[in-house]
């Protein structure tokens, strides 16, 4: 009796055990206080299933650790023009980390901050120099305010969302968006910055 021929299996290459994937890490003193203060905010009150801690962001995938938090950056493949709930300076870290090929972003409070990107002091919405004073206090010519683009009304606003906090009893903002509306013209608006006259910088 014959038997049968026997086709040779190709020889496979040989794989890693685990997948490796390259990472960055940045301060999460480069995040803009409210931005950092609504995630802070999520991962408190986060729901856990099956032990898991399920971050409701309502753009981002964001996982908690002991430090921060990770974010990962997949989503700016489909997603390449800056969503309004994201403010630019935090689509910049985002940006700036997938361009140099990481799949997910460390924020850790432990981590120096670098010199690449403006620092925002707790409490604070604005960028701080070397000495942690803010920027805009530090320079009166800095301070601006915010007016229609068509008639000049500082009667504007814009929208944004907000996250009920039990520990505050109050409404916690989470993000600006970028769409914007001027009472004066009764109209979607286009914002401008203009620098803020009459305002003189006293010392105490």
């Amino acid at each position: 009796m014959l038997a049968a021929p026997v086709t040779p299996v190709p020889t496979q290459s040989r794989r890693p055990a685990m997948r490796r994937f390259p990472v960055c890490a940045c301060s999460t003193a480069h995040l803009p206080r409210a931005e950092n203060d609504a995630i802070d905010r999520l991962i408190q009150h986060a729901p856990r299933r099956s032990g898991r801690i399920i971050v409701d962001h309502p753009i981002l995938s964001i996982e908690a650790h002991q430090y921060g938090f990770w974010v990962h950056l997949g989503f700016i493949d489909d997603w390449p023009d800056r969503p309004d709930g994201l403010s630019p300076e935090f689509w910049a870290l985002l940006s700036d980390a997938r361009k140099a090929g990481a799949n997910w972003l460390s924020f850790d409070r432990d981590e120096p901050p670098s010199d690449r990107f403006p620092v925002f002091a707790a409490g604070q919405e604005e960028a701080t120099g070397d000495a942690g004073e803010s920027v805009n206090a530090a320079n009166p010519a800095a301070r601006i305010t915010i007016r229609c683009s068509a008639c000049g009304s500082a009667e504007v606003m814009r929208d944004a969302w907000a996250r009920w906090d039990d520990d505050a009893q109050d409404w916690a903002l989470g993000a600006m968006f970028d769409a914007a509306f001027c009472e004066a013209c009764e109209k979607d608006a286009t914002l401008s910055q203009q620098p803020l006259k009459g305002w003189q910088h006293s010392h105490s």
